[in-house]
């Protein structure tokens, strides 16, 4: 069975502290792991989360945007008809001016929903990175508690209780500033 290189490094930790190397910091140093672990497991499922957020939202507005389109391509095939007709010195259709209003009235809308939700995918792509970066700091400061506890060296213990504290503030800052996920009933119907 396979290990992740954190587990690995707990693993290393844990043994240390239960054999008594190095003193009563050493036990610390594995429960600041512990917590380190746990950190960098809830920022990788919310980045997760939050790229599957940005990524199912941009489907939705491409989709809009195609909606867009159709009904630019419609529109400019019924502008077609309506100077054909005009220049054959004939009254245009109703209906065909008719529908012609109704895409006009419409595609502001479909617009504005499309740029919309291009923003609120962009915002959740940023929270993606943002949660990535704290988790990748989680893991470096693991990685140095594991080098402390091998080495002997309480300083890097130290150094690696700062790296997690930086990590800590970029996870609570992605906390604040994360966009909400869109229930599929938010999403405007065009």
């Amino acid at each position: 069975m396979s290990h992740s290189p954190t587990e690995h490094v707990q693993e290393e930790i844990h043994h240390h502290a239960s054999h008594g190397d190095g003193g009563k910091w050493v036990v610390a140093s594995a429960t600041t792991a512990a917590i380190l672990a746990a950190f960098a497991a809830a920022a990788g499922a919310l980045a997760t989360s939050h790229l599957t957020q940005s990524t199912l939202i941009r489907i939705k507005a491409n989709d809009d945007w195609n909606y867009y389109q159709a009904k630019s391509i419609k529109s400019s095939l019924l502008d077609a008809k309506i100077y054909s007709a005009q220049l054959s010195k004939a009254e245009p259709r109703k209906s065909d001016i008719d529908k012609k209003n109704e895409y006009a009235e419409q595609m502001p809308d479909i617009q504005a929903s499309a740029k919309k939700l291009e923003k609120l995918s962009k915002e959740h792509l940023e929270s993606h990175e943002t949660f990535e970066g704290a988790a990748t700091l989680f893991h470096i400061a693991i990685a140095v508690v594991a080098i402390s506890v091998v080495a002997k060296r309480k300083e890097f213990w130290y150094v690696a209780m700062v790296g997690g504290a930086v990590g800590i503030v970029i996870f609570a800052s992605a906390l604040i500033q994360a966009p909400a996920a869109l229930k599929d009933e938010v999403l405007p119907i065009v």
